[in-house]
């Protein structure tokens, strides 16, 4: 069994750890680039000594002063890409120190909230107790599950009743004959009778035994009416003994300072969502800085693109390029040895540029799944899964979802749901079903769960009165045929 808390450090670990990856490509990623602007070089240089081979053939100051200009623009630009890229590493570097110290406050802040949980779970407990003892506590209690028996049942009698209207009735609604006179009121005060369909009306009833039958039917029209009526004043009686218990909760809750510890808790958590929000802001900005830097790292920033391309069509002119063929036709081994090295060159730049867009790919992969972990950070937050009393069964199974994760297997629902699998609530001394909390309408208890405890609802219901549990459970005669009304039906 590990804390929820203990789950976020070692989530948190783990996106360090990602976040080492992602620095680890980025700086092979700034190798490659400088490997490729030293061929780019290379390739100017090896031109450089072509055209001092072949004069014959070309103007070499011309050649070789265009080159020189080329590599001055080029060597400049480096130099501004080269402060930019410092500015924008100490940019990152400033907002992941801001995240970290951000990250030590919601710690901070993280015990001050389990403390004031803490507080309001004694405080809870000690007037859970006191009301335990309490009589007239104890007499209202039992009334207002008295009266959830008495209203459960009645609502079952009815809904059975009118389950049974609709099986038995049906014979009687498929009998033309009987609908016939009982559309007609037959047999009642406000039956128009007369002359030849009074005589034949008459027949037809006797026929059928129509009395006994509208009879029988009426009864079975009235009952579920009747007790559907019940049940609605069960209800209606069962409410005012739930409004009453809760009243007396609230009452017990206010004088004993309950809810004054309960809102210290709620300010305490509105502090830790704040710290939270400024962290997602964080994540945020820093996600837009890797954008940035993911653009530096794979050459694809505009200092970059400005000075590989300026050389590059320096380098692609139609004098080098007749310079080139014109070498490789000749056979002189001085110029075969330069053309050599410029195939050499393109072949290496062809392979650095297949492994820097492999490279990047891997990159973009890896910048994912960082943010993948952010949005899984603040799911289990704004989840409240770090709380105090909250835990996971097996350790070791977090731990291996966990890689899962990060391998790929599993994706961020996926780990969400597995998490909430193995996620356990720790029960506080006060219990969230105490009293008015135990009818499945909410509770007022907040206890250790915070949120959790809140929204919890319990099932059915106990009539006894010496239970501290707010938990109830359906007991007596409820499968017998009556019911108890407390009165005649």
């Amino acid at each position: 069994m590990i804390s929820g808390r203990q789950a976020l450090v070692q989530i948190t670990s783990a996106e360090r750890e990602q976040q080492g990856e992602l620095i680890s490509l980025d700086r092979k990623l700034e190798a490659l680039r400088r490997e490729l602007i030293a061929l780019e070089q290379q390739r100017a240089e090896d031109y450089r000594a072509l055209a001092r081979v072949r004069v014959d053939l070309v103007d070499d100051d011309r050649i070789s002063g265009g080159l020189d200009s080329a590599e001055l623009q080029v060597q400049a630009v480096l130099e501004q890409r080269s402060q930019a890229a410092d500015n924008l590493q100490r940019e990152l570097e400033d907002a992941h120190a801001a995240r970290e110290h951000l990250l030590q406050q919601r710690e901070a802040q993280a015990d001050l909230l389990d403390q004031a949980n803490e507080r309001l779970d004694e405080g809870e407990s000690a007037t859970q107790a006191r009301l335990n003892e309490d009589p007239s506590y104890q007499a209202q209690r039992e009334r207002a599950h008295e009266a959830e028996r008495i209203a459960m049942h009645a609502e079952e009698k009815a809904t059975d009743s009118e389950q049974e209207l609709d099986a038995k009735g049906a014979a009687y609604r498929a009998d033309p004959l009987f609908m016939y006179l009982w559309n007609r009121h037959y047999g009642l005060p406000r039956y128009a009778t007369g002359s030849l369909f009074g005589w034949l009306d008459d027949k037809v009833a006797r026929l059928i035994g129509f009395n006994d039958a509208r009879l029988n039917y009426q009864r079975l029209l009235e009952i579920p009416q009747r007790l559907r009526e019940y049940a609605g004043a069960a209800r209606q009686q069962s409410e005012d003994a739930f409004a009453a218990l809760r009243e007396l909760d609230d009452t017990a809750r206010a004088q004993d300072g309950v809810i004054e510890l309960e809102q210290a808790r709620d300010a305490e958590q509105q502090r830790l969502d704040d710290i939270d929000g400024q962290i997602a802001q964080a994540e945020l900005g820093i996600n837009d800085l890797l954008e940035h830097q993911a653009a530096f790292a794979s050459g694809d920033d505009d200092y970059t693109h400005q000075a590989v391309d300026y050389l590059a069509s320096e380098l692609e002119r139609d004098d080098l390029a007749e310079l080139r063929r014109a070498a490789q036709a000749t056979p002189f081994p001085e110029d075969d040895e330069i053309v050599q090295r410029l195939m050499q060159n393109e072949q290496e730049r062809l392979r650095l540029r297949f492994t820097v867009e492999n490279l990047k790919q891997t990159r973009a992969r890896q910048q994912q799944k960082l943010e993948e972990f952010s949005r899984l950070q603040r799911d289990f937050k704004r989840q409240r899964m770090d709380q105090s009393n909250s835990g996971f069964a097996d350790g070791a199974m977090v731990a291996m979802m966990l890689s899962n994760f990060i391998s790929g297997i599993l994706d961020r629902n996926a780990l969400m749901d597995a998490l909430q699998q193995q996620q356990r609530h720790r029960p506080g001394r006060a219990n969230p079903t105490f009293g008015s909390g135990g009818f499945g309408r909410g509770t007022p208890w907040g206890g250790m769960g915070g949120g959790f405890s809140r929204g919890h609802s319990s099932g059915g219901f106990r009539t006894g009165g010496n239970s501290s549990s707010g938990g109830f459970s359906t007991g007596g005669g409820t499968s017998s045929g009556g019911f108890r009304t407390g009165g005649g039906f």
